[in-house]
């Protein structure tokens, strides 16, 4: 059985970032809310550090739902 997707966000500034990680092979989605409200959405392959580095960047974990919600947004 395959691992579920882990959902992150961070508050910045002006701007949030949101990120979803499929842990079994290291793909994702990052998606980048800016103050006018446009999503920005990119498709990422990650290294095995993936999970240490977004702690490091201080990145907590979120909700799929708020996730889904900003993907949702997206022009895609």
């Amino acid at each position: 059985m395959k691992n579920l997707p882990q959902y992150f966000k961070r508050v910045f500034d002006d701007y949030m970032v949101l990120v979803k990680v499929n842990p079994d092979d290291f793909s994702g989605t990052e998606l980048i809310i800016h103050p006018d409200g446009k999503v920005e959405k990119t498709e990422m392959v990650f290294d095995e550090e993936i999970f240490d580095d977004l702690k490091v960047d201080e990145f907590n974990t979120c909700s799929p739902l708020e996730f889904n919600l900003q993907l949702a947004k997206t022009n895609d």
